[in-house]
């Protein structure tokens, strides 16, 4: 399975009006729509991609507290990746979230697969999930700490290159969780909808903006990658049952792979 670059663009639109311009449930409008909304799990389709897939690139003409200790490697082994993504589609984020760390402390250099920058978004990901599982336990002591353990980890990633996981493409976000959409009002902007397994609550919202138009009609229903530089993260102060979200990802400098077969 290959991945095809169509598109890499440098960003020049703030990042901080778009933030302030979406709803804060971003077509969502309460919790019980966000439950009856059809919606793909969107981690489950990384264990569809091999973590050593090739590239065939085309450059666009416009031009917790627990540590895992392990060698220095290229690359992590399918074997490894699995047991990543098998935490993360179970939901088991406490697991998720140390093994992503250990795997991000043991890539030094990122490789043709872009695994550190995916890791960054998974470690990320199940840092917010482990809020929202223990907000939705009333465990008060352990979503305290999980905040402090996200706010943590977002600092040294701002300015870092991100991929996000596979999803497919949708031409509206109304009722799209777990999709890719074009922003409402923003022709150089898509976003995604990520939610837990259950569909009751969103870990993240993922914006990615560029400097051109970006218009992906022709890739209906096709896997792709999202991806740019972290510029922006926000966290819901809020979080209830009336909000049920825990953090913005902004992205700048965005980038779309598709995926196709060999």
């Amino acid at each position: 399975m290959n991945w095809l670059l169509i598109m890499s663009l440098t960003d020049k639109v703030s990042c901080q009006n778009l933030s302030k311009s979406a709803p804060a449930y971003a077509g969502a409008t309460d919790t019980s729509e966000i439950m009856n909304t059809k919606f793909l799990f969107a981690i489950f389709l990384s264990l569809l991609v091999s973590p050593a897939f090739g590239q065939k690139i085309i450059t666009n003409s416009t031009e917790n507290s627990q540590t895992i200790s392990i060698p220095n490697v290229p690359t992590i082994s399918e074997t490894e990746w699995k047991v990543l993504t098998d935490a993360l589609t179970v939901e088991n984020w406490d697991r998720a979230a140390v093994y992503s760390s250990g795997l991000l402390n043991r890539l030094k250099v990122d490789n043709d697969a872009k695994q550190i920058a995916r890791l960054r978004y998974f470690y990320l990901y199940a840092l917010a999930g482990q809020i929202l599982k223990a907000h939705d336990a009333g465990k008060k002591t352990e979503e305290d700490a999980a905040w402090r353990e996200l706010d943590k980890a977002v600092e040294p990633l701002i300015g870092k290159e991100f991929v996000l996981p596979p999803r497919e493409y949708r031409s509206t976000c109304e009722k799209n969780l777990n999709f890719i959409c074009p922003v409402k009002d923003n022709e150089k902007a898509l976003r995604t909808t990520a939610t837990n397994k259950e569909g009751k609550g969103i870990i993240s919202f993922d914006y990615v903006v560029f400097e051109k138009k970006v218009d992906l009609k022709v890739y209906d229903d096709k896997q792709l990658f999202l991806g740019g530089t972290l510029k922006k993260v926000e966290f819901n102060e809020e979080l209830s049952d009336e909000q049920p979200w825990v953090m913005y990802l902004i992205f700048n400098k965005g980038f779309i792979r598709v995926v196709v077969n060999d």
